[in-house]
């Protein structure tokens, strides 16, 4: 087994080094700070790590509001509108968003089970990780997802029917960044039309719209990658005759191995 780094200076050095620097994802300055009382609430419940993000940038936006860090508080309504009767391969558990991007595909947090899913509103798709789950049982592991939530940032790939253009990109130049409560959106929504063009889209009220999306679509749960991947790596251990990279078949199986 490696000895995996955590502290407070691996989570800052991880911020420079992957989101500002990589990713090149700077902040906008356009949100608003963390108060005591979030930290007190949420201490213990979510991880140092990611209170150590909120102190170190607020709920604030990147990259021209493509990607911005998300109050749990002011979007519970929005995550109970996606997870409330779905049914999800996780024990029944509190869900948090973290994050989520412009178009807001959202990066979601158990309490039990991490960052374990996250949610396309665009298409109604809920995508669970089994492997993140897993990890949660490691206290290091723990935290280190807790600053990867925000180091390997959720993206918004779609692509305009008729231009090929990301349709984020569009929406930037045409509408501007979107602020703290505002995503772009479809009128009319995709799921009615399937029309991905970035001339459809407008600013509109986040928690607003994605509730309404949450109700206006019937939900599926995507893929789960990790597990596809858990079962590709349990398979070249048995082709090779010998113990799965890493050593051993338990929680990093699933995932990619050597970064956990």
């Amino acid at each position: 087994m490696v000895d995996l780094p955590w502290d407070l200076e691996w989570v800052e050095s991880s911020l420079q080094e992957d989101l500002l620097g990589y990713h090149q994802y700077y902040p906008m300055g356009a949100g608003h700070g963390v108060g005591g009382e979030h930290v007190e609430r949420f201490s213990g419940v979510l991880p140092e790590s990611v209170l150590y993000v909120w102190r170190r940038f607020g709920f604030d936006g990147f990259a021209d509001g493509r990607f911005w860090i998300t109050d749990p508080l002011v979007w519970a309504p929005v995550v109970d509108a996606w997870v409330e009767g779905t049914a999800l391969p996780f024990p029944d558990q509190k869900w948090w968003c973290l994050n989520r991007t412009a178009m807001g595909d959202m990066q979601l947090w158990g309490e039990i089970s991490g960052p374990a899913l996250d949610v396309d509103p665009i298409l109604g798709t809920l995508r669970p990780s089994a492997g993140d789950a897993r990890r949660m049982s490691d206290p290091v592991k723990r935290e280190r997802m807790g600053c990867t939530v925000f180091t390997s940032p959720l993206k918004d790939v779609f692509e305009d029917d008729v231009s090929g253009r990301l349709v984020v990109d569009e929406a930037v130049e045409r509408l501007g960044p979107v602020g703290e409560g505002q995503v772009y959106g479809f009128t009319p929504a995709y799921c009615f039309t399937g029309r991905m063009e970035a001339r459809l889209l407008g600013v509109e009220d986040a928690i607003a719209h994605l509730v309404f999306l949450a109700q206006a679509q019937d939900h599926q749960l995507g893929q789960d990658f990790s597990a596809a991947a858990a079962q590709i790596a349990a398979q070249i251990a048995t082709d090779d005759g010998g113990e799965s990279p890493g050593g051993s078949g338990g929680d990093g199986g699933g995932d990619g191995g050597g970064v956990w």
